[in-house]
């Protein structure tokens, strides 16, 4: 453990978050490529976003860095425990100590708030040329004119710059050009055999995986009485629930005798995570990005989320398509509704179950405040989310 840099105390009468003095990283080396004396050489990438945005930048937008900075020897520089993601891309990973890990809760999309992580990437420029979390964004949702230097998000295909005509020198948004993208993702590796051997006695014999959703950002949280009758209804069906996920973001398993591997100790290697999930029949979710762990697994998921997210206005909808290889079953619920009705629900996720054991993923309209807006917004597909 190496201490890098040290922070200037500062107060803000906003700042409520605890201010860090002293910033520790366990220094992550991949290969045995020397660190360039000229700082000029050295690319710092940012990796404090959200896990959903963060796959997205692992598969996509760190090639395309990579690809317009040859020859840089590159760092990222993350969350305690995703090493993992990073240690076929770069030269090293400056993995955050898990003691700072509730600084998690700061970060929003492709991007973060409050000062300390604000504070942090901006010392990394002590080290070498910076590429800061936010700016990963700008690959996802981006258009720019090589040109005119015009510059606007879009998350619609736009063939050429709008203010001077250019094609050629016109670099589109990842989000626009999903469809096409998607053949482009450098993915994740598969765990190791001496992983996945080992993830066997973990498992039982018929593994689902449970992600229970347990964040202070945005909420949509829900109770743990849901949880507890939404595992019964898997043993019912003769499926052996397993709790996955990150004890900062997920709430704890609310029944004994259910392996809980989220506070378990190995739970923070994330190729052990991937690869008890290689062994599930398919894992759950409600309203959370951890469907990207199934997906880039080739492990079919099941997901509730609210029609806007998927095919309105917000990101989910192509965020899962550029990370899911494999099949995927989408509920679409209003979380107000599933809160309130917990019940109906759960009868609405054991339907769900059913038609993915029968072999249909198509998605579901399931408990939403109005079927024909849910309907159109899914008709107009601006993503080509669809692929019935």
């Amino acid at each position: 453990m190496k201490k890098l840099f040290k922070f200037k105390n500062f107060k803000s009468k906003n700042e409520k978050e605890n201010l860090i003095d002293n910033v520790e990283f366990s220094i992550h080396k991949f290969n045995n490529r020397p660190k360039p004396k000229n700082k000029k050489r050295i690319l710092i990438i940012g990796c404090f976003s959200e896990f959903g945005c963060e796959i997205i930048g692992s598969m996509y937008c760190i090639p395309r860095l990579l690809q317009k900075n040859p020859g840089d020897y590159i760092i990222a520089v993350g969350w305690y425990g995703r090493s993992y993601l990073y240690k076929h891309l770069v030269d090293e990973f400056w993995e955050l100590k898990e003691e700072y890990q509730y600084l998690r809760d700061k970060a929003v999309a492709f991007g973060f708030m409050g000062k300390n992580l604000y504070k942090l990437e901006k010392k990394l420029n002590n080290f070498g040329k910076v590429f800061p979390t936010s700016h990963m964004g700008n690959i996802a949702v981006a258009n720019y004119c090589q040109k005119c230097h015009w510059y606007g998000a879009s998350w619609t295909w736009i063939p050429a710059c709008p203010k001077c005509k250019e094609e050629d020198l016109f670099s589109h948004s990842l989000f626009s050009e999903a469809s096409m993208a998607k053949r482009t993702a450098i993915q994740i590796p598969k765990p190791s055999k001496e992983k996945l051997e080992w993830a066997k006695n973990i498992v039982g014999k018929n593994p689902v995986g449970i992600f229970a959703r347990g964040r202070k950002t945005y909420g949509r949280n829900l109770d743990k009485e849901f949880y507890i009758d939404l595992i019964k209804s898997l043993q019912e069906k003769g499926y052996d629930p397993i709790w996955l996920g990150e004890k900062q973001s997920v709430q704890p398993c609310p029944v004994e005798g259910v392996v809980d591997f989220s506070r378990m100790k190995e739970s923070r290697d994330l190729e052990k995570t991937l690869a008890i999930i290689s062994h599930c029949k398919f894992t759950v979710q409600f309203w959370t990005a951890s469907t990207r762990l199934a997906g880039i697994m080739g492990i079919p998921w099941i997901l509730f989320e609210t029609p806007d997210q998927i095919y309105g206005v917000g990101q989910e909808g192509v965020r899962q398509k550029l990370t899911t290889f494999g099949d995927k079953k989408i509920v679409l619920c209003d979380f107000k509704n599933v809160k309130d009705d917990p019940k109906k629900a759960i009868e609405l996720f054991k339907r769900s179950v059913e038609e993915v054991e029968d072999g249909n993923f198509k998605d579901v309209i399931g408990m939403v405040n109005n079927d024909l807006t849910a309907k159109a917004l899914r008709q107009e597909d601006r993503f080509n989310l669809i692929e019935e």
